[in-house]
């Protein structure tokens, strides 16, 4: 394949932009909790040591397994700034532009490689997909798992089918619907059965059993998890339509980008230059595209009793491509969303240029070629306008972000949150031996958001607090970050501790601020504090006081009580416990209870004072007070309650019971 001069500039151009649109304002990428978790496993591999076997949980039930996280964690070895991963993506994504020239150069000439890079490059929703770190398709894998399809089925190379399994392989580990590319392949191999040799396939199979063995030990291990929870989606209710059609066409260029913008899409949009009949273009191109590439697939396969000459055989690799996944979501249980059909990248694209090339040829061989030039340089124009449109239409849509809170559609940019540990950390560096906390609405990264996002931006060993049910007072001094809808415990926090400015926006346009707090440690006293035999549970935990800080203490009311415990001694290795509250008539009967972890035991720390609440709603048959509450804990998930311990160190019972309480004080 000789490049000449002229297209090596022309290529060049092109990678720069797709470098550009990719790699620029980083600070502005999406980073919610599907990113953090991905973060999180790559820090785990490059970081901690860890090899996990599992990925993300799908939306749709199983686990995917967890390639994405190694091909992160070198990202992540480098930095904890999620920017570094998501540049390396980028990277990835300007590679797979490259390579789709590439592919179209070496099987459907300059022209259509030309064109497709340039369409490729700036597409809206592939770059838009591209800037984000979360278990989704790779491009560059899917252009190398069909250009092994391509050496085999039209250059005869039947070791290349190792590379298709390989590849395929891949996707499938980076998430589950890679599993239209087997689809595909099985397909392949059996429309071009004689061009397979079974050793290249014996040996393709064991590529893939290898590369996947971790992932399916575990299933074997654990009795099938996954896949029966894959075959438990996949026969489970559904709506048959047309939606993935629809979209396969609408993710080519930048129909509908503005819903990203959430509530303000209207605001959006009339904000910018409305070119947007051009993307209509691309998208009627495409379907005209589709349907001639299969009118000369067919009628080739018709003139020559089913064999398909080397060209058309190509175009059967892009209509297989193409329609596999399509089909595989004609059928589904929920809304169909563009990131679903990122496997197609960039077919749609390659389609349009074969179309156009195909037609200007037609039109030389009609016409002359003074007329083909005419026309030539009129496709020209609309691809370069195109072009322009959605280089324009991205960065439209970067400002736009950058400056309004677009609830219901963009995530929160990950430079608000980044700014906000920066200022918190450099708040600690003050004090020597100060420590960070975060006090957030929901601190469990494996299930909450912010709990995810600032797991993965704190540096190790900095905590994570949640704020609705839990503070803890370290007896160092601390520097805090409060997340915004973590009361009661940045109220009770602002009450005890010195706020910093300046406040940081949760984002642009938001009425909401990450706020900043430091603690100097000092004596806590609660309502009642506990003076009688010090209560000292096996955990290590001893009882200072508690509260009742609100509520109606009535049937059918509902309190909320404090306890103001400390912690005496590092907990066992591995052990996690939780608190009961019983809340006993005067007969001795529940009428109440209030159980949960407080604050999870990996995070205690030795001289740390918790503030732990729980709402305890009495039952509306309950006599009227005088009540006691039972408090205890137990280990969990086995739930066996922990002894109390005297001063000897021998057990002492199971709870304390408190009361009786007639009122809230």
């Amino acid at each position: 394949m000789r490049v000449n001069r002229r297209e090596s500039v022309f290529i060049l151009v092109i990678l720069i932009v797709a470098a550009v649109v990719r790699m620029s304002r980083l600070g502005l990428v999406e980073f919610k909790y599907d990113e953090a978790q991905t973060a999180r496993s790559a820090l785990a591999i490059a970081r901690e040591g860890q090899l996990p076997v599992l990925g993300m949980v799908s939306s749709w039930g199983p686990h995917n397994p967890p390639l994405m996280g190694y091909l992160l964690a070198p990202a992540f070895a480098l930095s904890r700034d999620p920017r570094v991963a998501t540049g390396w993506v980028a990277l990835l994504g300007v590679a797979a532009v490259g390579m789709s020239y590439w592919i179209s150069r070496s099987y459907f000439g300059r022209r259509v490689a030309i064109l497709t890079a340039a369409l490729f490059a700036v597409a809206p929703w592939a770059v838009f997909h591209n800037r984000k770190i979360w278990a989704q398709n790779v491009p560059l894998f899917t252009l190398l798992f069909v250009a092994s399809l391509l050496a085999l089925v039209v250059r005869r190379k039947p070791w290349a089918l190792c590379g298709a399994f390989t590849s395929a392989t891949c996707l499938v580990g980076f998430h589950l619907g890679g599993l239209a590319f087997f689809v595909i392949l099985a397909l392949v191999i059996v429309l071009f059965r004689r061009r397979i040799s079974l050793l290249p396939l014996c040996v393709g199979i064991g590529l893939a059993m290898v590369i996947l063995s971790p992932y399916l030990a575990f299933e074997v291990r654990n009795g099938w998890p996954n896949v029966r929870a894959f075959l438990a989606a996949a026969g489970g209710q559904s709506t048959l339509d047309f939606q993935s059609l629809h979209m396969s066409a609408l993710t080519m260029g930048g129909l509908h980008l503005e819903d990203l913008a959430g509530e303000y899409h209207g605001e959006f949009v009339r904000s910018i230059l409305d070119l947007r009949w051009l993307d209509w273009l691309e998208v009627g191109l495409f379907w005209i595209g589709l349907l001639w590439m299969v009118w000369r697939i067919v009628r080739e396969a018709i003139k020559f009793r089913g064999y398909l000459p080397d060209p058309e055989a190509a175009r059967m690799i892009l209509l297989m491509w193409w329609a596999v996944p399509v089909a595989a979501q004609l059928r589904h249980s929920a809304p169909i969303f563009p990131h679903a059909l990122s496997l197609l990248y960039p077919v749609q694209h390659i389609i349009v240029a074969l179309l156009a090339v195909d037609w200007l040829a037609g039109c030389r061989r009609r016409w002359g070629e003074r007329c083909s030039r005419y026309l030539r340089r009129g496709v020209t124009v609309v691809a370069i306008l195109l072009i322009v449109w959605h280089v324009y239409l991205l960065e439209s849509l970067l400002t736009f972000v950058a400056t309004t809170d677009t609830v219901g559609g963009y995530g929160a940019p990950l430079k608000y949150a980044l700014s906000a540990v920066n200022q918190v950390q450099e708040l600690a560096g003050e004090a020597r031996g100060s420590q960070v906390i975060a006090v957030l609405p929901g601190a469990d990264p494996e299930y909450d958001g912010s709990g995810a996002v600032f797991d993965v931006l704190l540096e190790s060993g900095q905590r994570l607090v949640d704020g609705r049910n839990t503070l803890v007072l370290p007896d160092q001094p601390t520097a805090y970050l409060i997340a915004p809808g973590s009361s009661p415990g940045d109220e009770i926090l602002s009450s005890l501790a010195t706020q910093v400015d300046p406040v940081r926006q949760v984002r642009g346009g938001s009425e909401s601020f990450y706020y900043f707090y430091w603690w100097q440690p000092s004596i806590v006293l609660p309502q009642v504090v506990w003076d009688g035999a010090p209560v000292v549970w096996a955990s290590g935990v001893e009882l200072v006081g508690y509260d009742w800080t609100r509520g109606d203490l009535q049937p059918g009311g509902q309190v909320r009580w404090t306890l103001y415990w400390r912690v005496t001694q590092p907990p066992p290795v591995g052990q996690d416990y939780h608190w009961f509250n019983h809340l006993l008539d005067s007969d001795g009967n529940r009428q109440g209870q209030a159980d949960g972890a407080g604050f999870p035991t990996v995070r205690w720390r030795v001289g740390d004072t918790v503030l732990t609440w729980f709402d305890i709603a009495i039952s509306p048959e309950a006599s009227s007070p005088p009540y006691s509450l039972r408090v205890g804990m137990y280990t969990y998930p086995d739930v066996a309650n922990v002894q109390l311990i005297d001063a000897a160190g021998n057990p002492a019972g199971e709870f304390i019971e408190i009361g009786p309480i007639d009122a809230i004080p």
